[in-house]
């Protein structure tokens, strides 16, 4: 297994990103496991890159403190329609407040087999980890992005515009 931690920070108040994020992670109102569709991409050489929807389990979990949400999520290992294997993953998605208002910190954390075997491990060891933090990376960016796009709505609305 190889252990993974990516964070982002989001311009967005923790108490108004909450609801957008458990959205995305497909989690209605009153419930603690859900599923979401997740865009996993992995950067190649020249602009080009490889890219897998993956269908991701999803359970809230007790916050480790005040203003911090948690989320189990994980997918299972599978092939594009190109037959490039990706990964599996499991771990953990934290949700925080930021030191400031109007920001949160969002956080991924978690373990994947490299497929292939012992030549996916040899891979990994050289390319596929930088793959695989691009991959999640990416991954976080979009959650970002939609808790930013929520918040803005947010903002206009408070302002009639």
């Amino acid at each position: 297994m190889t252990a993974v931690r990516e964070r982002v920070y989001i311009e967005a108040p923790y108490v108004q990103a909450v609801a957008a994020f458990e959205h995305r992670l497909g989690l209605e109102a009153g419930q603690s496991e859900g599923t979401c569709v997740l865009a996993l991409v992995a950067p190649l050489a020249e602009g080009r890159e490889v890219a897998r929807d993956v269908t991701a389990a999803t359970k809230r979990v007790p916050g480790t403190a005040n203003f911090t949400s948690q989320y189990l999520i994980a997918w299972t290992a599978g092939r594009t329609s190109r037959g490039i294997p990706t990964p599996g993953f499991d771990g953990t998605i934290t949700l925080r407040a930021g030191e400031d208002y109007d920001e949160c910190e969002l956080e991924l954390d978690g373990r994947y087999e490299p497929p292939g075997g012992v030549a996916g491990k040899l891979f990994d060891d050289v390319v596929g980890r930088r793959i695989a933090h691009a991959t999640l990376g990416s991954l976080l960016d979009g959650v970002r992005q939609e808790l930013r796009a929520a918040h803005e709505r947010m903002e206009s609305g408070k302002h009639g515009t």
